[in-house]
């Protein structure tokens, strides 16, 4: 890959105060260094695509932003303030949601129990009920598998159930982490689909981890790209799906 100022745009995020930004972040697993002074910015109401190789720390980056993993130095904001530290209960709180590689949804219970589960800071019955309802509004399958355990979905039903599941404390944020990881072709156009629906109709922001380049950089206004803990390209998603050593490296052109 080539040096970040092949592509870089650091002025190409759209003006204003960003819902996150991270700024030379740095985050260690034991010795290991996994992200290496990383920086980004997601603006309200975008979708925003992080791609990159097996191991170039785009999980960690997610695990970092939703407190599962704190940095060893660097700036982290979410809505204005520093969450640094800040537990991932109480960063959920403050309206952000993390879909986790693997989905983990609870196999044994009912895609209602999950859902219920996802709701676990919220106190109102009323209210869970009517985001409940709400979900399989958005998710009809999960409606018609409402009392069927999670374990026996299918691979993208369970997909829709995690997202719907991260959907019950109403995010302003949601960080989804290979959405389209082991689902058939038909599953991956559905959840992509649904990843652009939430963001058009929902107005909610999404940060996409995703290894399926060329679907991500086809719905996302901008995109970053991470190689081995270090952001090499930032830029309009177009301009990095254009680019010539990103089309060789993860969108399988020679």
């Amino acid at each position: 890959m080539p040096e970040a100022s092949v592509l870089s745009r650091p002025g190409a995020a759209p003006s204003g105060t960003p819902m996150l930004e991270l700024s030379e972040i740095h985050t260690y697993y034991g010795h290991i260094h996994a992200l290496k002074g990383i920086s980004l910015k997601v603006m309200q109401g975008e979708i925003i695509a992080l791609i990159g190789g097996n191991g170039a720390g785009k999980t960690t980056t997610l695990r970092t932003i939703s407190g599962m993993q704190k940095p060893r130095s660097g700036t982290l904001s979410y809505l204005g303030k520093s969450i640094v530290g800040s537990r991932p209960d109480t960063i959920m709180l403050q309206g952000m949601s993390h879909v986790p590689e693997g989905r983990r949804i609870f196999g044994q219970l009912t895609v209602r129990e999950n859902l219920e589960i996802g709701a676990y800071t919220v106190s109102e019955r009323k209210l869970i009920d009517q985001r409940i309802q709400e979900g399989f509004d958005f998710f009809p399958r999960l409606k018609e598998r409402e009392k069927q355990l999670g374990g026996t979905l299918s691979g993208g039903e369970q997909q829709m159930l995690a997202i719907a599941r991260a959907l019950m404390v109403a995010p302003k944020l949601l960080l989804l982490d290979e959405p389209s990881m082991g689902l058939s072709p038909l599953f991956v156009e559905t959840i992509f689909d649904i990843v652009q629906r939430l963001n058009k109709e929902r107005g909610t922001t999404i940060l996409l981890v995703e290894q399926n380049a060329s679907m991500a950089l086809a719905i996302a206004q901008r995109a970053y790209v991470l190689q081995t803990g270090e952001m090499r390209l930032e830029g309009p998603a177009h301009e990095i799906a254009n680019n010539e050593s990103v089309r060789k490296a993860y969108l399988g052109e020679d």
